[in-house]
Order: structure tokens, then sequence, then C-alpha cells
């Protein structure tokens, strides 16, 4: 599941992902955030894997696919905050791929991701 993260600086969005993420989560919780945040211009993401993220339903990662190839250009910078692990080792190879700014921060790095995503 995605529970947004608040108290963020303006124009930042937050979410963190919980347990096993499905394509109902993403369309009921980050598809209108970032909907709504693409109204002022391009997203800054702010994306944080809680301890306990489990991955995701094995229909999610194509429908978030899919998403994220309708919105290619809709993100500014995507800050993505985890432990080491697989899914750190896969947004580090994304880096490059995307035309928006991607940075992996460690959990105890948390304020320098928001830092980083407010300049």
């Amino acid at each position: 599941m995605f529970a947004p993260i608040d108290s963020l600086p303006a124009g930042i969005l937050g979410v963190e992902a919980r347990g096993r993420v499905s394509r109902d989560d993403r369309r009921a919780v980050l598809a209108p955030q970032i909907e709504t945040a693409l109204r002022k211009g391009k997203v800054k993401l702010l994306y944080v894997a809680g301890a306990d993220f489990a991955g995701y339903d094995e229909d999610a990662p194509f429908d978030d696919a899919v998403f994220g190839t309708r919105h290619f250009n809709a993100f500014e910078r995507i800050a993505f905050v985890s432990d080491e692990g697989r899914h750190a080792r896969a947004v580090e190879a994304l880096d490059g791929l995307m035309p928006a700014r991607l940075r992996r921060f460690d959990r105890r790095e948390i304020d320098a991701a928001k830092a980083w995503l407010a300049e």
C-alpha cells in the first residue's frame, strides 16, 4: 500500500510504500496525487520504501510501467529512499534512462533527500 508523506517542502509529493503494493494502490493513491501535482508543473517525488516494504503484486509493475510511459516527462526529480537491496539496485540501474533526475538515498538520509528535491 501507499501512505502519503505530509510536512514536505512546497512542491514535493511524498509517498511511502508499505507491505505489498498493488495496481489498485497505485490507481487509488499515487496516480491521483501525481495528476494533481502535474497541474502545477513537473513533479518532484519523494518515494520511500518503508521498512516493511515487500515489493509489488505480480500485475503492479506492468501497470506502473504503462503509467510511467504516459507520464515519462512529468517528473523533474525523484528521490528514492530505501535500505540497500534489490529495490535500491533496480532504481540505481534506471538512473540515466529517464529524463528526470533520479537519486537513491539511504533511510538515514531522508532529510538530505528532501533537501535535494527542494533545490
